[in-house]
């Protein structure tokens, strides 16, 4: 277990009181887990990185940590009426989507596809979008930021297809 596995595995355990924060309306303290957690998401990368300790656990585990607290918050926020369904479905599948290519990589070629760019940013603005919602609980903003997130979202599958697609060909040739 290394330090960014262990900060990884943080953020998983982390979704539990956030989503107890978010759904009992403890909103500041439900921010600044939600702050605490984007920070480790931050430091496992680049200790990964930094100390030369990429793993394949951690290829695993920092992306599984990550889809689960973007589920948790997008659940608290469809309870709170924040969300629509429709936003909600979008960013799961996007994220059920890339977790199950993921991981059908994993199993047939015993490879982690790395992350790229796309996912990053992706989830960057998906994650600071829903950020926003948890702060403004405004329905006029909240509209807007839903058409964004759904942009965010589609463009970020057609993208990471490709990525995906790639990957596969690369490996095939192996």
């Amino acid at each position: 277990m290394t330090i960014p596995n262990i900060l990884s595995l943080t953020r998983f355990i982390l979704s539990i009181p956030i989503a107890f924060t978010l759904l009992n309306n403890y909103r500041t303290i439900g921010l600044i887990l939600i702050l605490i957690a984007w920070a480790t998401d931050l430091l496992d990368g680049y200790l990964a990185r930094r100390l030369n300790v990429i793993s394949e656990l951690g290829k695993v585990l920092d992306p599984l940590a990550d889809k689960t607290l973007i589920f948790i918050i997008v659940l608290c926020l469809i309870k709170n009426n924040t969300l629509t369904l429709l936003t909600a479905i979008i960013v799961v599948l996007r994220d059920i989507s890339i977790l199950i290519a993921g991981l059908i990589v994993l199993k047939k070629y015993k490879f982690a596809i790395p992350s790229n760019w796309v996912g990053k940013v992706s989830a960057f603005l998906i994650g600071s979008s829903l950020f926003l919602m948890v702060i403004l609980q405004n329905p006029k903003v909240s509209i807007f930021i839903e058409r964004f997130i759904i942009f965010v979202a589609i463009i970020s599958i057609f993208l990471y297809s490709f990525y995906y697609i790639k990957w596969v060909k690369k490996l095939r040739s192996s």
